[in-house]
């Protein structure tokens, strides 16, 4: 055997061994990309979870804001406002992981309907007129002005359902 087929043996061996890399590489990125997204959709799913233990702390708030929302008090307008901009702000990253292919359609849609029933009372879309376009960026603030311009939830409306095939509890009776 001469030094040339040593040669060419050796380029087809090399040229093997980078395929075999390229595709080891290609396998973990993908392997890392779903790694990202299930641990982006945990965070998501984490926080949601937070927001609905923190709602139920300000049930009495809520329903206020919903229902007459002048007869909050200061403490409760700004429990609400607190529980708003933290909702929110979660609805923005949302958005940011879904524009960067973190989460999936159906999560963001998702997202957009808790978006569509947290700003459907009037003490919500007045906190949002006023807070929303300076605090929150300028894509974002589009996306939360289009979610409600195809929206027609009326949250208190859903409430009032709710209460009716329930019962009030006793702890919201105090706010009728």
């Amino acid at each position: 055997m001469n030094w040339d087929a040593v040669g060419a043996i050796g380029e087809v061996i090399g040229a093997i061994a980078v395929i075999a890399t390229l595709l080891y590489l290609a396998i973990q990125i993908r392997q890392n990309t779903k790694a990202i997204r299930s641990t982006t959709l945990t965070a998501i799913t984490e926080h949601k979870h937070f927001e609905l233990r923190w709602s139920s702390d300000i049930a009495t708030a809520w329903r206020k804001s919903l229902t007459d929302p002048s007869s909050l008090t200061p403490d409760e307008s700004w429990q609400m406002a607190e529980w708003m901009t933290s909702s929110i702000v979660a609805r923005q990253n949302e958005f940011f992981q879904h524009k960067h292919g973190l989460i999936d359609d159906d999560t963001w849609e998702a997202s957009e309907k808790i978006i569509s029933l947290a700003l459907s009372g009037d003490w919500a879309r007045n906190w949002w007129n006023e807070f929303g376009p300076n605090a929150f960026t300028e894509d974002f603030v589009a996306v939360v002005e289009d979610i409600l311009s195809r929206s027609d939830v009326d949250y208190a409306e859903i409430v009032e359902k709710i209460d009716k095939q329930n019962g009030p509890s006793t702890k919201n009776e105090s706010v009728r």
